[in-house]
């Protein structure tokens, strides 16, 4: 899968205050900025061609009882016991580098993708969803975005995540580590190599589904005043992927890296009875 999310990472430095779900009433508070995100990533999971991109995004933060935007994405979040939640979320991917990508040379062009799916979050230590180590068990339905939008299949990413968010008074701090699983229709977008694009360098493939490599991201973001910031350092390892004898995998693993920064200038606040 080619990760690119913007979205998700340019927000990684957001920060997001939990509600007290036995409250008379809440207050939402909901802030607008404008900022520069950019990453440093292959074309595609298994490319040896990277490139550095660098876009302006919008920066915003949303305290409310279910929706939230913080630095693990937009989501919808639903309390099911004290220590589980039921969480909706997205992510996005911008393929628009690899229709130069040597290995894909008369082939169609990849299309961006986008993922919406339910993740099941298992606070591990007790320490809420903010702090300590917790077990997310996301699966997302993919669809390509190009002249329509199309299903190509779904991704299941287990991973545990560390959060520590006062690190040295300043600094929020996360490690997630995880697994990658795909389905055949999902591989196949990528890593497929139709008969009519064989070439003498080239073998015709046919990717299956199962298990698509592992992953280490470090992030570390902060705050001060209006001003919003972070880094994330990412490494991928694809040597056991089902899909790494596909003649467009070059590269067993790989780093990533992206940053953000931003400046709030917008807010709004109102009261929800309960």
């Amino acid at each position: 899968m080619l990760r690119k999310p913007i979205a998700k990472r340019a927000m990684l430095f957001l920060c997001c205050i939990g509600a007290d779900s036995y409250a008379d009433e809440f207050k939402h508070e909901l802030q607008f900025g404008l900022g520069v995100g950019g990453q440093y990533l292959p074309h595609y999971r298994g490319s040896d061609e990277t490139h550095l991109k660098v876009l302006p995004i919008p920066v915003v933060e949303y305290r409310g009882r279910i929706f939230k935007s913080d630095r693990d994405g937009t989501r919808a979040e639903f309390s099911l016991a004290e220590r589980i939640e039921f969480n909706v979320s997205a992510d996005l991917a911008l393929n628009d580098g690899a229709e130069d990508n040597r290995m894909r040379e008369g082939m169609p062009e990849l299309e961006s993708e986008f993922q919406l799916g339910p993740s099941i979050n298992i606070d591990l230590t007790g320490h809420g969803f903010n702090r300590g180590l917790i077990l997310r068990l996301p699966v997302r339905p993919a669809f390509a975005v190009g002249n329509g939008i199309d299903y190509i299949g779904y991704t299941a990413n287990p991973m545990l995540t560390w959060v520590q968010p006062k690190v040295f008074d300043k600094w929020r701090l996360s490690l997630d580590v995880g697994a990658l699983y795909g389905s055949s229709d999902y591989h196949e977008h990528y890593y497929n190599v139709a008969p009519k694009y064989v070439t003498a360098t080239r073998p015709e493939y046919d990717a299956a589904d199962g298990f698509s490599g592992t992953f280490t991201e470090l992030s570390i973001s902060s705050r001060e005043g209006n001003l919003v910031y972070g880094v994330s350092l990412r490494y991928d390892n694809l040597r056991d992927a089902v899909f790494y004898p596909s003649p467009l995998v070059e590269t067993g693993d790989y780093w990533s890296f992206s940053f953000g920064v931003g400046w709030l200038f917008k807010s709004w606040s109102w009261t929800e009875k309960i």
